[in-house]
């Protein structure tokens, strides 16, 4: 059983008015892109973890098809929600036949997550992430090996990492070209602390799930 992680699918949530490749040519049938490169790296045995901002979709009717395209990517799928996946009420599972939502336990893989956030949303929403997060942590706690899924940059939730000896951290959020103070906040399988963290986004992957070792 191996790990993949990609993030940042912005798959379309039926709104014509959101085409990817006004944020450049690499997105230019990027849904095709992921699923063929998917087949190409994950087999049926292996976890794929998809950090968050899986649909633009506004209501969860209209994320549907998102969703199915999702359940037909190989492995056990493993999903947090994104800043822009307005369609998923906090603090609830996925609840999609297919998808799974922290805290799940997988052989000695136990995979904790929060959506995250960052210093701009202030300080009750920074407590709130955080409770999230930990809430999901202690449901893994028996785990012998950890790995929390985050959409924002981990920074600001080291010390929980830290704290609940998380051994991997896979979030997204920071697409390539990002502003120049996102980019400092690119982890590409450096500690943090003594957690090995991955930016996932998918335009930064060439929008093939990255294998976490």
């Amino acid at each position: 059983m191996r790990l993949f992680a990609l993030g940042d699918p912005h798959l379309p949530g039926g709104k014509r008015d959101r085409p990817m490749h006004r944020f450049g040519p690499q997105w230019w049938h990027h849904r095709e892109k992921l699923l063929k490169r998917a087949y190409q790296t994950v087999r049926p045995d292996d976890i794929l973890l998809l950090p968050g901002d899986l649909s633009w979709a506004s209501k969860r009717r209209d994320a549907l098809e998102d969703l199915t395209f999702l359940t037909r990517l190989p492995g056990t799928k493993i999903c947090v929600k994104g800043n822009h996946d307005f369609w998923w009420e906090s603090e609830k599972p996925i609840n999609f036949p297919g998808l799974l939502s922290p805290p799940v336990v997988l052989g000695e893989w136990g995979f904790a997550g929060a959506r995250g956030c960052d210093e701009e949303e202030g300080e009750i929403t920074l407590v709130r992430e955080r409770g999230r997060l930990e809430k999901s942590l202690i449901a893994i706690a028996d785990a012998p090996r950890k790995c929390v899924l985050i959409h924002h940059p981990p920074q600001l939730f080291a010390a929980l990492l830290e704290e609940y000896n998380v051994e991997i951290c896979v979030f997204g959020h920071v697409h390539k070209d990002s502003f120049p103070q996102h980019e400092a906040l690119v982890l590409s399988g450096e500690l943090l602390g003594k957690t090995r963290c991955w930016c996932v986004a998918c335009d930064r992957i060439d929008f093939t799930p990255k294998e976490i070792k």
